[in-house]
């Protein structure tokens, strides 16, 4: 017990505990303790029943026997002499305790050693003070018995009593010259000398039968608040030693005291295991506790971890819990007592969570087992159960994280699941409504053959739906890219100039069928020339421009700005798209959702107007692929700002142009460029659909062309192989073709011994329409890279492009 849990006890720290209440207190807390008065012969007035049991006599034999402590130490007169003069000298002092180191006569004549503290509850009415003695046993390492005052003459030798009970080795030699001044008899016993041949000479010699202080000494780690503890083989007598040390006064001289025992001892071997429990037990994270089963309530020991875990020290689970299991949360006290008797009815372990609060109120999760021992095969008779806490706070913790991330994924996979069924259901109606429009147009146009205006109408509408289906199409299969990870970047060098006119010819039919106002505004533009992914920047102004146009109504206003703005990054700079318009605008409920894949507002004003949910989610993906931000600001009614930002590097030879970018404006008209220098020429087409190489044969000879066909790759290759050099300007490479595929069939050609092979331009033609497809035609040896369904345009402006250009 510390000091203020004994104040507590004496009534210092507040009222005074009436008897039976107080030896009540002394019983619940398993102290053993004693109260008598400081007269004569040290009257006894009560004890506890902890007290009793250590002196092996019930309450009714002690009291029998025993009235003083005279009558109890009748057999030891200077022991309670010894008592009595420190007791009396403490109460003259006025000192409000006194401890001592004192034997405990038990039953059949034994002697227990004990460490007493004594406290006085104040002077009575009749003169009297009463005395309260606590008792703690002593162990075979007597730290506490060192704590003594030895002042007194008689002091010493009980020391020598005490030490001679020792059943280990005790020496005591003088810190200055080595010289043995006491060895107890078990010392006596291992050295085989009596004490009278051994004090007065060295330490070393008598010990280790050396000439001189051996070097590993160790007086200078000594001192004398406790024991310096440490292993030690002596040859000299051929045994391993577990020694403690420390500095005590002998006879008014400095001197080391050593405990020793050799590893022939019972001892030896209990103290290795105790040292080796205490080591298993540290190595483990958690508490243990023993606790009384009588009760199920009060905590008999702890170790481990057991105070860092529950967040108590040593005097605050003391004094404030009073070594009660209250750290258990309220709510899981019920089922740990029931955890606790069903140990106790099995005779098996029981294992089960619960929680504990800290002192500072912090929950924590532990997993709690408790296995129990009853009173016949504990060493001290007390039932008990026996629990070990592990805290898993922190992996109960990460759980719940995942449990909620698992939980959320949960929720956003069933909201994409039911948002695809959705789209999937849009689709549907998208798909079949161009579809729905080619083939009734065509059916027209079959049946007015004598009608060329009819015929010529029907084809305008034919072409308007195929490339709407297209354009569906696209998005469904970019998107799926994009979810895949399979969407790279291609940079390349762009003029921005040019790129913002091809995306002003593909727009601005829609923009005039609307009647729409169009604006073009320039802001500060220094570069023009910069280094980009060209297709999918186009992309991304189509998707914001297409949006503006689609839900904008007749008549009305979107606006294209573009500003140029500095980096801190050398060579680089920040480019700003803003795009504006006047139409429907956004809901503020669905504006969270608007770069959501297959996310569609629930607007009937927007329920004719067709498309696939994913034109945002997509442009959204491509603009982070670029490290770009998008942002996006709308009033429902009122209209919509989309603001995309791109870093991009710019040109070594780029120079400032502004003034170009200027004259890209619901006023300037697209310029058909000249195909001059495809008049006549030849080209070589490998394509296994006979409706593909139809369609690109008509396109081409009506361009006045001349096409020669091949159906496979190997058959290509064999065409050119047996060509004249020349012969063919370009050849037209589709992928997908059995025999040997495009990508083979150009590497073969570039292989080939003739020059020509290496400088003609293969084109792929083909519905593999990705960046990553390019890419791996170039890698084959192709010049560039068109999709399907062909823009009869577009490939005239590659073959223009390509025609006498080097590979």
């Amino acid at each position: 017990m510390d000091k203020r849990q004994l104040d507590a006890l004496a009534g210092k720290t507040g009222a005074a505990v009436p008897l039976e209440g107080y030896r009540g207190v002394c019983d619940a807390m398993k102290i053993e303790a004693l109260g008598f008065w400081l007269d004569d012969d040290l009257t006894i007035l009560w004890a506890s029943n902890w007290f009793y049991q250590k002196t092996g006599y019930t309450e009714n034999e002690f009291c029998r026997q025993f009235s003083s402590l005279r009558q109890y130490y009748m057999a030891y007169p200077k022991e309670f002499r010894y008592i009595k003069c420190h007791l009396e000298e403490a109460a003259a002092g006025r000192l409000s305790d006194v401890e001592l180191t004192v034997p405990i006569p038990v039953k059949e004549d034994r002697v227990v050693w004990g460490r007493m503290t004594a406290t006085f509850s104040g002077m009575r009415s009749d003169g009297r003070m009463e005395c309260r003695a606590f008792y703690k046993a002593i162990d075979s390492e007597f730290q506490n018995i060192l704590k003594e005052n030895y002042h007194l003459k008689e002091a010493a030798g009980y020391f020598k009593w005490v030490l001679d009970e020792y059943s280990g080795n005790a020496y005591i030699a003088d810190m200055e010259n080595y010289e043995l001044r006491y060895i107890n008899r078990a010392a006596s016993e291992t050295l085989q000398l009596p004490v009278e041949k051994v004090v007065g000479r060295k330490c070393y010699e008598v010990i280790q039968n050396l000439n001189a202080p051996c070097p590993f000494c160790t007086n200078h780690c000594l001192n004398k608040d406790g024991f310096y503890e440490w292993e030690y083989y002596n040859p000299f007598l051929k045994r391993s030693y577990m020694l403690k040390d420390r500095i005590i006064e002998w006879e008014g001289r400095e001197c080391r005291l050593e405990l020793s025992l050799d590893n022939f001892s019972p001892q030896y071997k209990l103290e290795k295991m105790d040292r080796e429990r205490d080591a298993i037990m540290r190595t483990i994270p958690g508490g243990f506790a023993r606790v009384d089963a009588r009760d199920g309530k009060t905590v008999i020991w702890y170790g481990g971890d057991f105070l860092h875990m529950i967040g108590y020290t040593k005097e605050q689970f003391e004094k404030e819990l009073h070594f009660q299991c209250t750290y258990i949360h309220p709510d899981d006290l019920p089922r740990a007592t029931e955890m606790m008797n069903h140990s106790k009815e099995t005779q098996m372990p029981t294992t089960a969570e619960g929680r504990i609060l800290t002192r500072d109120g912090t929950q924590k999760v532990l997993t709690m087992t408790f296995c129990y021992v009853s009173a016949e095969n504990s060493w001290d008779g007390i039932e008990s159960f026996y629990s070990v806490g592990i805290d898993i706070t922190k992996e109960r913790e990460v759980q719940e994280q995942q449990r909620n991330a698992l939980e959320e994924a949960y929720q956003v996979a069933r909201v994409a699941n039911a948002a695809k069924t959705n789209f999937l259901s849009s689709m549907s109606h998208d798909i079949r409504t161009p579809m729905n429009a080619i083939m009734g147009m065509a059916a027209i146009a079959q049946a007015n053959l004598d009608s060329p205006e009819k015929i010529e109408d029907c084809l305008d509408k034919i072409n308007t739906s195929g490339r709407h289906l297209l354009s569906l199409i696209s998005d469904v299969l970019d998107m799926s890219k994009i979810e895949s990870g399979k969407v790279s970047l291609a940079p390349a060098q762009v003029n921005l100039s040019n790129l913002i006119r091809e995306v002003m010819d593909v727009c601005r039919p829609l923009i005039n069928e609307k009647h729409q106002i169009f604006q073009m505004k320039i802001g500060r533009m220094c570069h023009e020339n910069v280094i980009t992914d060209g297709d999918r920047l186009r992309q991304v102004l189509m998707n914001l421009l297409s949006n503006a146009i689609k839900y904008t109504h007749k008549g009305g206003e979107i606006t294209l700005k573009i500003n140029e703005r500095n980096s801190l990054v050398p060579n680089k700079c920040q480019y700003e798209f803003i795009c504006s318009d006047n139409g429907i605008g956004i809901s503020k409920e669905f504006l969270p959702y608007i770069f959501d894949a297959f996310a569609r507002a629930d607007d009937s004003r927007i329920s004719r107007i067709q498309g696939t949910g994913l034109g945002m989610a997509i442009t959204e993906n491509i603009v982070r692929m670029m490290n770009g931000t998008i942002d996006v600001k709308s009033e429902e009614g009122v209209g919509s700002t989309f603001t995309v930002s791109i870093p991009m590097d710019i040109c070594e030879e780029e120079e400032s142009r502004s003034s170009r970018l200027s004259k890209v404006t619901e006023t300037e008209t697209a310029v058909e460029k000249k195909k001059d220098g495809l008049f006549g020429r030849k080209v070589l087409l490998a394509e296994d659909n006979d409706i593909n190489r139809e369609i690109v044969e008509e396109l081409l000879q009506m361009h006045h062309m001349i096409v020669d066909s091949t159906e496979n790759g190997k058959m290509v290759k064999e065409a050119f192989e047996a060509s004249a050099p020349g012969d063919y300007c370009a050849i037209l490479m589709d992928i997908q073709m059995p025999v040997m595929n495009g990508y083979d069939a150009a590497a073969a050609i570039r292989k080939l011994p003739r020059e020509d092979a290496r400088t003609i331009p293969i084109i792929a033609l083909t519905a593999n329409a990705f960046t990553t497809d390019a890419v791996k035609a170039r890698s084959a040896g192709m010049n560039d890279h068109l999709a399907k369904p062909v823009e009869i345009e577009r490939l005239l402006e590659v073959l223009q492009k390509w025609i006498g250009q080097p590979v």
